[in-house]
């Protein structure tokens, strides 16, 4: 339920320039921007710092405005209330962009930064999804892949406003197989979603990643691999409510099934181990 208008910035910086940029300089630029940014309407950011394979740092961000904002006339000596369509956004950013780098000796393209409307909040979700499973050995985050004034104190790599309105987490036990399942069910949406794409190489692409999202090597780690990346909530309970039409226990199910085995070892006095895992796992569910 996020406040505003939500629009995809990414800022970048000439290569020719790079050898200058320090972790220090391009933070005071990203807080310059975000805070002539909140005087023209902006409720909620969020940014990411990425390394090109070129060795390059951008700045992916995330803006959420508010319909209108106002700003000062010379002219009339009077505030007035301007729109916060997509081309006022694009110029507020751009010039600002501009205007700040210029002031520390560093010319770049209005040609090579892009705003973008975003469609809801769903291709910000995805993105950040694709973003929290990236590991450190990820060629946009390797610290090998930084210019060598960053690699011993490159300080932080993604902020956020703090003030963005979360939702409680949904918790639904479930047990592995109904679990594994809905990785697989899951990976057949993607795929789906990935066959639909209309150029032809970023569809193959998108095919491969869908086809191999649940894979991992080591075996106890792709037990419990979760899902990586963003679906809607409603394909998700549409998959869930499959689930249980098969016969799978998601949901009340589990509980109804755990105190039963409970019930059952008490009865019989077999497996304690088993009992007390039962236990806590039962515990478990019910501080979820």
């Amino acid at each position: 339920m996020m406040e505003g208008i939500p629009y995809a910035l990414t800022l970048t910086l000439p290569a020719k320039s790079m050898e200058r940029v320090t972790p220090d300089l391009l933070h005071r630029l990203i807080d310059v921007m975000l805070k002539y940014l909140a005087r023209r309407g902006m409720k909620h950011f969020h940014w990411v710092i990425e390394f090109t394979a070129k060795h390059m740092p951008h700045v992916h961000m995330t803006v959420w405005m508010s319909d209108t904002h106002q700003r000062w006339n010379p002219k009339t000596h009077q505030h007035e209330t301007v729109d916060n369509d997509l081309v006022t956004v694009t110029g507020i950013v751009v010039g600002k962009w501009l205007d700040v780098t210029a002031d520390c000796g560093i010319h770049t393209s209005g040609q090579s930064q892009d705003v973008q409307l975003l469609d809801g909040n769903a291709a910000w979700l995805s993105y950040v999804a694709k973003h929290t499973q990236r590991g450190v050995w990820h060629y946009q985050r390797a610290l090998e892949n930084m210019p060598s004034t960053w690699k011993e104190n490159p300080g932080a790599m993604w902020g956020h406003s703090r003030k963005i309105p979360l939702t409680e987490d949904s918790v639904l036990p479930a047990d592995l197989h109904a679990f594994h399942q809905f990785r697989r069910e899951t990976r057949k949406w993607c795929c789906s979603q990935a066959s639909r794409i209309a150029d032809p190489k970023r569809r193959a692409k998108a095919i491969q990643q869908a086809r191999r999202m649940n894979r991992c090597p080591i075996r106890e780690l792709s037990v419990v691999r979760p899902i990586s990346i963003w679906i809607p909530r409603t394909v998700s309970a549409a998959i869930i409510r499959g689930l249980r039409s098969r016969g799978y226990m998601i949901g009340r199910d589990v509980y109804e099934w755990v105190i039963s085995e409970m019930d059952r070892l008490r009865a019989t006095g077999d497996d304690p181990d088993r009992m007390r895992a039962l236990q806590r796992t039962f515990a478990e569910m019910m501080r979820g």
